[in-house]
């Protein structure tokens, strides 16, 4: 069965960029079919491949107007090339000048030498006799349905100046017959689960990253499971062994310290927050809202309306700073702690309770550090409650306001973490104290290892929260998590000397290359690696560009809540005048291996920022359930920019493919693109 496809563009690595001046662009021992055009004295003639011409040094006459196969037999200081066929007459058939130059190399007359012959020269690649070799080998083993992507990718080794090796044939062939990654990292991990040879680290390292490939949204799971454990453990309405479970997940997971209790919880969570590695400092604290009271003239007070808002941890900040060393705080401090409370942009409700708690402290005995227990209990149920809504076990204990843009106490900090795995300011300080996201995880592995029911309980609702939440941006989210875990362009960030490579040599590319390298690894291992590096290379290798125009092929092994999914992306687009990618004009396929849809193809064409979708699915209900979804569709394109022109549901079918014409266009920078199924 055909996909819809992107023509192959082999023009950026063939005779396509060949001009008279550049014969260096042809290798010794190359093969080609070529057209005498004019003969020049000493010997010198102008020969056509394809569409284009160059001028070389002939080692014997020939006549003008004749076809011949020809070898390059030097390319310095001249092009010099060798007769090998011909000549041969226009009208003369294919199959015999095939023949003709099987004979003259000694070469087999096997029906996969033949294609190969005929296929590198319709497409006008040269072709070496080593190479017709090697591809006649890996052409025997692939089986009959898969020729015409075995001969594609051959081509794409050619052109790429690539030797023909195994490895690489099935780097390419995984990129052509759209073959997903899923089964490639699955025999990866049986690999490394099995071999005893390489050392424990390593193995755990590996072990991780692929987990962290095949759970892209582990952090997202992590994040919610913290939430849902933190409001337990603060509800105190819920059972005290319910609570104290709570806390010993989090404590085994080291997310809070080890001397952590249920009495001193709310206290504890309030130092983290004071001790994380976020900057704040251009910040108000209740000080620099002091000084500048202080500074004001003519006594007028000092409006925060222009200033920077602060949230939940600023105010908890804001109040360890007043309350140091003190047992009891300020009346003055407690003041300017309620103007910071009434232009944060906590809910009203909240800032109602704390400012009630204000009064109440004021007004009596009560120590700072019972003032700011009560603090942090409240904030961080309410930033709980906020992350599960529907989930969180605990009762709500503040009430919100209805206005949604009063409800900023769990707007996400501007950490790249918190955008990921969509964490309130105030949970992710708590990370930040704790040495990051990197907790989320194994809070998740801590929560499937416990024999406790409870914790399964809190497990599962974490993911349910999950799921409810599943959109657009998170898979946006989980799919760059898995190309930066799967480190597929780790070589393109050492030459740049990218600042953040030391978190790139923890992705699975780098760790796999030093396996290899060192050799340690027992066979299966070795082998599971070298086609897992070799599939990743594949995606770059394929990734063209020519001129303008740009072709970048993804591969993208996604799992969401249980659902695997083989994604093959393939974009192709041209490069505005300051190098980046003109968003008003592109093509882009998206190759689907579903679960329940099965193989689904969509393609996505852009013109002027008009998007016309066309879906393709053996499934005829498809299509009724996708009108459904058209109008939210439209209203998220709308949102972005763009304007949706059609969507179109249609069956795969087997149609004959119109011979692609020769890559050898002179125009092959601003070329369309051919579509066929």
């Amino acid at each position: 069965m055909n996909n819809p496809s992107i023509t192959p563009n082999l023009s950026s690595a063939n005779l396509g960029n060949i001009q008279t001046t550049q014969p260096a662009q042809l290798r010794e021992g190359q093969l080609f079919h070529g057209t005498i055009k004019q003969l020049y004295p000493g010997e010198m003639a102008e020969v056509q491949i394809g569409n284009q011409k160059l001028n070389a040094k002939l080692e014997v006459p020939l006549k003008a107007g004749d076809s011949y196969y020809f070898q390059v037999k030097a390319t310095e200081p001249e092009l010099q090339l060798k007769l090998v066929s011909g000549p041969h007459a226009q009208g003369e058939s294919q199959s015999t000048k095939i023949g003709s130059l099987l004979d003259t190399l000694q070469l087999t007359k096997t029906p996969e030498m033949r294609k190969l012959v005929d296929f590198f020269m319709k497409q006008q690649i040269p072709i070496t006799r080593e190479s017709l070799i090697a591809g006649e080998t890996l052409l025997k083993e692939t089986s009959p349905g898969q020729q015409q992507e075995a001969l594609q990718s051959l081509g794409k080794l050619v052109s790429l100046k690539l030797p023909i090796t195994p490895q690489l044939f099935q780097a390419m062939m995984g990129i052509e017959t759209k073959a997903g990654l899923q089964g490639v990292l699955d025999t990866l991990q049986q690999a490394v689960n099995t071999d005893t040879k390489i050392p424990a680290t390593q193995k755990m390292d590996i072990q991780t990253i692929l987990q962290q490939i095949k759970q892209p949204l582990l952090e997202k799971n992590g994040g919610n499971l913290l939430a849902q454990t933190l409001s337990t453990a603060l509800d105190k309405s819920a059972p005290p062994e319910l609570r104290f479970q709570a806390v010993q997940l989090l404590k085994t997971a080291g997310i809070l310290p080890a001397q952590t209790s249920l009495a001193n919880l709310p206290a504890v969570l309030a130092k983290l927050v004071s001790s994380s590695k976020t900057n704040y400092d251009q910040q108000p604290t209740v000080e620099k809202q002091m000084t500048q009271q202080t500074n004001a003239t003519s006594g007028a007070t000092v409006s925060l309306e222009n200033g920077p808002k602060m949230d939940a941890k600023q105010v908890i900040t804001s109040l360890l700073q007043a309350t140091n060393g003190a047992t009891k705080l300020s009346l003055g401090d407690s003041v300017e702690l309620q103007r910071i409370i009434q232009q944060s942009e906590l809910p009203t409700g909240v800032k109602t309770q704390l400012t009630n708690f204000l009064t109440v402290h004021s007004q009596s005995n009560e120590t700072a550090s019972a003032l700011l227990a009560k603090f942090s209990e409240t904030l961080f149920s309410e930033a709980t409650k906020q992350m599960l809504p529907s989930q969180n076990p605990a009762q709500s204990i503040v009430n919100t306001d209805p206005n949604p843009r009063n409800n900023s106490a769990v707007v996400p900090s501007a950490t790249p973490n918190s955008v990921q795995t969509g964490m309130p300011a105030l949970l992710q300080a708590i990370l930040d104290a704790q040495e990051g996201p990197d907790k989320l995880p194994a809070l998740v592995k801590q929560a499937m290892q416990s024999e406790a029911p409870v914790i399964h309980s809190f497990l599962a609702a974490a993911e349910a929260a999950t799921s409810e939440e599943l959109s657009g941006s998170t898979v946006k989210q989980a799919i760059q998590s898995i190309l930066a875990k799967m480190g597929v362009h780790y070589e393109a960030s050492l030459v740049s000397k990218d600042p953040h490579i030391a978190q790139i040599q923890d992705s699975l590319k780098p760790q796999l290359v030093a396996l290899l390298q060192e050799g340690v690894a027992g066979a299966p291992l070795r082998e599971a690696a070298e086609t897992a590096v070799s599939r990743l290379n594949g995606q770059l290798l394929q990734s063209t560009e020519s001129g303008v125009q740009q072709q970048i092929i993804m591969q993208v092994p996604l799992q969401l809540q249980g659902k695997r999914i083989d994604a093959t992306l393939e974009w192709n687009g041209r490069m505005k005048e300051d190098g980046k990618i003109d968003p008003n004009h592109a093509r882009v396929l998206f190759y689907l291996d579903l679960e329940s849809l099965k193989k689904t193809v969509v393609d996505m064409q852009v013109q002027n920022k008009v998007v016309t979708l066309t879906i393709f699915n053996e499934d005829p209900t498809l299509k009724m359930v996708g009108e459904l979804l058209q109008d939210k569709l439209s209203e998220g394109l709308d949102a972005e920019g763009y304007q949706l022109s059609a969507v179109r549901f249609k069956p795969f079918q087997e149609e004959l493919i119109t011979p692609t014409k020769s890559n050898l266009s002179t125009d092959s920078g601003t070329q369309g693109v051919d579509f066929r199924i």
